[in-house]
């Protein structure tokens, strides 16, 4: 095997790598993709085979009021077999949040669920996937 350099190498292609790899791509840097997925980014994707844009209205407003009148009563857990957040991972103090560029690595970047970042269900951990992923990729 051939050691190639590389400017950005995403490891673990999630909402995070996926946006660094975007990004870092778009500012012309040469990105190598790596997940244990066959296709990049497939345990992000979600398809409902449609556009909400081509549903008559009718059919949204029943979908609003079905989704605003959902309520969910957790009957336990699995625990951190299939946890969607746990707690922990790389401290961020070991990285100025403009860049997520290590203090003690030169090169080394940490994003999404590798830091100790979490956020309440709903989206925010996503954000802060997405938003993590284009600061670093901003930077390389």
């Amino acid at each position: 095997m051939r050691a190639e350099k590389r400017d950005v190498v995403a490891i673990g292609v999630g909402a995070a790598g996926l946006m660094c790899a975007l990004t870092a791509g778009a500012r012309h840097r040469d990105v190598l993709m790596l997940d244990h997925f066959r296709q990049i980014a497939k345990k992000i994707r979600v398809s409902g085979g449609g556009r909400l844009a081509d549903l008559p209205d009718s059919r949204l407003l029943r979908l609003g009021k079905a989704l605003n009148n959902w309520q969910v009563f957790p009957a336990g857990t699995e625990g951190y077999r299939t946890a969607e957040v746990t707690l922990g991972g790389v401290d961020t103090d070991g990285f100025p949040s403009k860049t997520m560029r290590a203090r003690t690595v030169p090169g080394l970047f940490f994003i999404g669920e590798v830091v100790d970042v979490t956020g309440y269900l709903g989206g925010y951990n996503f954000q802060w996937a997405w938003s993590s992923g284009l600061v670093a990729g901003n930077c390389v």
